[in-house]
């Protein structure tokens, strides 16, 4: 289940920037390995659970975004979510 608001947006928002999607991680199903982070961390960082989360949507280009994180992610817990 995909929560209604949990400040995502913030910093593309600030930026003036909408997208049409943007990426969502299942934190249930997360485990923390960090690939997300280490290959993109101007979308992903950690949060204080220590569960990988999406910061800023707008850091990098779908296609990055896509080939460096959710295709790469080994239990496949971020996925799109349109906006």
């Amino acid at each position: 289940m995909v929560p209604a608001s949990s400040g995502r947006g913030d910093l593309e928002e600030e930026k003036g920037e909408k997208l049409a999607r943007r990426p969502w991680v299942d934190k249930e199903q997360c485990i923390s390995c960090g690939i997300c982070i280490a290959n993109c961390p101007q979308v992903f960082r950690f949060d204080s659970h220590g569960k990988s989360e999406c910061y800023d949507p707008a850091g990098a280009e779908e296609q990055v975004i896509q080939t460096t994180a959710i295709d790469l992610c080994p239990v496949s817990c971020i996925i799109w979510e349109e906006e």
